[in-house]
């Protein structure tokens, strides 16, 4: 499952809190994801944009995100700006101190998503996402399995709906990684996705 051997405790430490850049680009070449994550204390900021040309599977389009996660590895707040030629909207998903979301769209308008129990955010076409659900379930560390409620982004329009994942791993990959698509994926030792063969790879 590690594309790489774990780093020693020590650089562990020294690593905790030093800013991380990744970034993914699809094998047509078409769209590029890429974030910086920052770790600050207990909890990690990820400031991130999705930018894709046209493709037979979606027009361009442009997305910029800002997460905030909690110690726990799990997201507290989503922020998310789509751009097409025709659009341009944001949202704002919050985690209350309920574990409850609430969205706020552009216009000021409150509102719950999800049920009770959800945790996660899937946002379509983002390779971050996925990882981060792969790292607070811990199916970097061990074999293992999970089915999870999750928020579901469209990142053409933001429309979220509730969905369902299924997520096991092996020695080798972790599979089943968003729900929207159903493949596998290699990670490192942190959990961040290096490498989902025929869609997107790390570089």
């Amino acid at each position: 499952m590690n594309a790489s051997q774990s780093p020693s405790p020590k650089s562990e430490v020294q690593s905790a809190s030093a800013p991380r850049l990744y970034t993914w680009i699809s094998e047509t070449g078409r769209l590029i994801e890429q974030v910086r994550v920052v770790t600050k204390g207990d909890s990690s900021r990820a400031r991130g944009r999705i930018v894709a040309a046209t493709d037979p599977e979606h027009p361009a389009f442009t997305v910029e995100y800002e997460a905030q996660l909690g110690s726990d590895t799990a997201l507290r707040r989503v922020g998310l700006t789509v751009t097409t030629e025709e659009i341009e909207r944001t949202i704002d998903l919050v985690c209350d101190g309920e574990g409850d979301w609430l969205l706020e769209d552009s216009s000021g308008t409150r509102s719950r998503v999800g049920a009770d129990g959800v945790v996660d955010v899937d946002i379509t076409y983002s390779v971050f996402f996925a990882s981060v659900m792969i790292r607070r379930l811990g199916l970097h560390a061990q074999p293992g399995s999970a089915e999870e409620r999750v928020l579901s982004v469209d990142s053409l329009t933001l429309d979220v709906t509730e969905d369902t994942v299924t997520l096991s791993s092996d020695d080798e990959q972790v599979h089943g990684i968003t729900a929207t698509a159903s493949t596998s994926a290699t990670v490192d030792s942190d959990g961040i996705i290096v490498d989902v063969p025929g869609l997107s790879r790390r570089v």
